[in-house]
């Protein structure tokens, strides 16, 4: 697997990621079994959140890269786990954004804190994919996005790069090896308690341009399956167009340009996608009429493309607590 070139992979067919009806319909009965609303367009105007993003620049991405300096793109993946790559990127995301406001745990009312990461899991994107992918329930390749969704719900949560000795396990860096270490056969009861401390709480299904643009303003991170192809290149302002051809695959979706300059130079709204196949693309990475960059291996898209696919959004996670700081004998912690 050391040799698996993604680019190439995908430009050959690999089948990364698909739409499958029937777990399309798992993920929704799941979704309502735990207390929420599959229909995200429902859930933007009931939570009240619908239209803010409105002409707005929504750059999430740079939340997640000043909590975590370095974290994307991370390292290429090396099978056709991009689902669980995708997954995880709207999951930092949305988790980030929680660490970012301080406020009370919506379940347990405890104010969650950023925990420790190492250098090393922090370029490997902080988040370990291939927990996720474990649980897709085949040993062959790729995945669903409803799948993923009822899994990182359900079964897997989030898991941080470091070792797990208790699992004999060191998941600081991404291994595909380990990635397709469990499939048909599911992971012991131990892994599934232990995933199951660190749930997303729900996810729900994004039909509409608008909804994508709130949700990311409201702070919930969002991926994506298509079989659509995009340049490798970008263009002076990021962005690269839908080309001639196909990937069977999933990405994050980071960021959102809704401001009338660029409808106007575009069409319609950009939304942002963070691929996992590291630095594939080349081009500039400079927000039109900003200082802001987008991580390497991004671009800017046509939003209403990825509609196109199925669009999934995550809510909330059961974190981890503030750590206790110790004191050095000045005022305050330090």
């Amino acid at each position: 697997m050391s040799d698996f070139d993604p680019v190439l992979e995908y430009e050959r067919g690999l089948r990364g990621a698909w739409i499958d009806p029937r777990e399309d319909e798992l993920a929704v009965d799941s979704i309502i079994r735990h207390g929420g609303d599959p229909d995200g367009d429902h859930v933007a105007h009931e939570w009240e959140f619908a239209d803010k993003g409105k002409g707005l620049l929504i750059a999430r991405w740079e939340d997640v890269l000043r909590t975590w300096p370095g974290c994307w793109p991370g390292p290429p993946q090396g099978t056709s786990d991009c689902v669980s790559w995708a997954l995880n990127r709207a999951a930092l995301l949305t988790w980030t954004t929680e660490l970012l406001d301080g406020r009370p745990d919506e379940v347990t009312g405890v104010i969650e804190g950023k925990p420790e990461v190492s250098p090393k899991g922090v370029a490997n994107c902080v988040l370990v994919s291939e927990a996720s992918y474990w649980w897709r329930g085949w040993d062959s390749g790729g995945w669903t996005c409803s799948g993923a969704a009822r899994a990182i719900t359900t079964d897997c949560g989030i898991w941080l790069r470091k070792p797990y000795p208790e699992f004999n396990l060191d998941l600081t860096e991404y291994d595909a090896r380990t990635a397709v270490r469990y499939g048909a056969k599911k992971p012991p009861d131990s892994i599934r308690d232990f995933g199951r401390q660190h749930l997303v709480r729900t996810a729900t299904f994004v039909k509409s341009v608008e909804a994508m643009r709130d949700f990311l303003w409201a702070g919930f991170g969002c991926y994506f399956c298509s079989g659509l192809a995009w340049s490798k290149k970008r263009d002076e302002n990021g962005f690269s167009p839908v080309v001639v051809g196909s990937w069977p695959h999933a990405q994050g979706i980071v960021g959102f340009d809704d401001r009338s300059e660029t409808i106007a130079l575009y069409g319609e709204p950009l939304a942002l996608v963070q691929n996992s196949w590291g630095r594939f693309n080349s081009g500039p990475r400079t927000v039109r009429g900003t200082s802001l960059l987008i991580p390497e291996g991004a671009y800017w898209t046509k939003a209403s493309v990825l509609m196109r696919g199925q669009v999934v959004a995550l809510s909330s996670v059961a974190g981890w607590p503030p750590r206790t700081l110790r004191s050095y004998g000045a005022e305050g912690n330090v």
